[in-house]
């Protein structure tokens, strides 16, 4: 019995560790990160809604730049209504048909500042795609890595209940023959329904990451993910050089809303001078009288600058100065979170590296020890099958570290290392 057990106990961690290397075909091909991520950019509605309006934008800053239609203006004018003449349109001398065209004026000055501030809100708007791509980037990498040790975990927790229902069964038979005592049934009982409880939360893991993922990958989702994404070395964080903070999606979002916010206080101040209109007009009168044309220019009074257009301006500038100041906050507060993910990333690393080199031999070397004493009958089973949980649990917490890692590396390097476009 004990010698079964040795290498059926021997069995179950080599069972882990292919696991933890080899992912289930499932009838379908694996999923790389690379392939997860190009399908996310195809089927990305958000990215594309900015990519739209940045292309909208430019077309209103073309149709700013031009001069306003002209307007064909006719009518009757001095029509008389009562007397002999009342509604005739040649006997009165003052009775007139007119026809003619008014034109607003519009400064080239504004038309271009008007075209200037559609082009930098299509500038804002690419920056809105691009930060929607680098957030899809990350969230699709964050759960793919959710996924791909959710199943390594849950192959780990499956190992080790079939070790135990194995045992168990074996343990039965003892209690049937007399070797073994319905107490130690009982324990090895926990520890299975433990076993599988744990199984079955590393399996919700996995539907979790699968529905997320659904978002952007559709029926894609389903397919295994393939562990082929290498984190990068400890030494190559570190050396990372302060960040360059300029070229961040969030930050040139930011920075085109400071750009924005300048071409509207140049529109204000533009408008601080009226458009004004001139018109010209031919009006035919009765064939005894001589036909006339009018030419006139209408000039809107600025009565009231001071309530107006002045509040106006004012207005633009303290937008100017409210984008001016979320833009200097997003940068230090990037900055700090920058620095700071860089030095929990090498934390979550050194942490996973001391477990490997210092607790994985242990909890191994205390199972052997155990094994040893339960052959000797100096150990009960249950000792046993807890010492192997002990193990596959310390298995479970050094992939838990590499998953927090990883998950970390997805955030730096799709929010601040590709958007400088270099990695590490």
């Amino acid at each position: 019995m004990s010698f079964l057990f040795g290498v059926r106990a021997r069995q179950g961690v080599l069972l882990a560790a292919l696991a933890a290397v080899f992912t289930p075909a499932c009838g379908q091909p694996p999923l790389t990160l690379a392939e997860a991520l190009r399908l996310a950019e195809t089927n990305a509605p958000g990215a594309s809604a900015f990519d739209a309006a940045a292309r909208g934008a430019r077309d209103l800053a073309v149709s700013a730049s031009q001069l306003p239609d002209p307007v064909l203006r006719a009518g009757i004018d001095n029509l008389p209504v009562n007397g002999p003449d009342a509604f005739s349109l040649d006997r009165d001398f003052m009775t007139m048909r007119r026809i003619g065209v008014m034109q607003e004026y519009v400064s080239s000055a504004k038309r271009t500042v008007l075209q200037e501030r559609g082009e930098r809100e299509a500038r804002r708007f690419e920056a809105e795609a691009e930060m929607s791509r680098s957030e899809i980037r990350t969230d699709v990498a964050v759960n793919w890595y959710d996924r791909l040790f959710a199943m390594r975990t849950e192959q780990l927790q499956q190992a080790l209940q079939e070790e135990i229902a194995m045992q168990r069964r074996a343990a039965q038979a003892q209690v049937a023959s007399g070797k073994a005592s319905a107490a130690e049934v009982l324990a090895v009982d926990v520890l299975l329904v433990q076993a599988r409880d744990r199984v079955i939360a590393a399996r919700r893991q996995q539907q979790v990451a699968i529905a997320k993922l659904a978002r952007w990958l559709g029926e894609e989702a389903s397919r295994p993910p393939a562990g082929d994404e290498a984190l990068p070395r400890e030494a190559d964080v570190a050396a990372l050089p302060e960040h360059d903070l300029h070229n961040i999606a969030h930050l040139r979002v930011l920075a085109g809303q400071v750009d924005v916010a300048d071409a509207e206080v140049d529109v204000a101040q533009q408008n601080r001078t009226p458009n004004w209109s001139w018109e010209i007009a031919y009006q035919q009168r009765g064939p005894a009288y001589s036909n006339m044309i009018s030419i006139g220019v209408s000039v809107p009074l600025p009565i009231s600058r001071g309530e107006r257009q002045d509040r106006e301006l004012a207005a633009r500038l303290a937008q100017r100065d409210q984008a001016r100041d979320q833009l200097a906050d997003a940068r230090r507060r990037h900055a700090s979170e920058f620095n700071a993910m860089r030095i929990e990333w090498l934390a979550l690393r050194e942490r996973q590296r001391e477990l490997e080199s210092a607790l994985l031999p242990v909890v191994r070397q205390r199972v052997e020890a155990l094994l040893a004493a339960y052959g000797s009958g100096q150990q009960n089973l249950a000792a046993v099958l807890e010492a192997r949980r002990a193990e596959v649990d310390a298995r479970v917490q050094v992939l838990e570290l590499e998953r927090d890692s990883a998950r970390m590396w997805a955030r730096l390097r799709y929010t601040y290392l590709e958007a400088e476009g270099g990695k590490p």
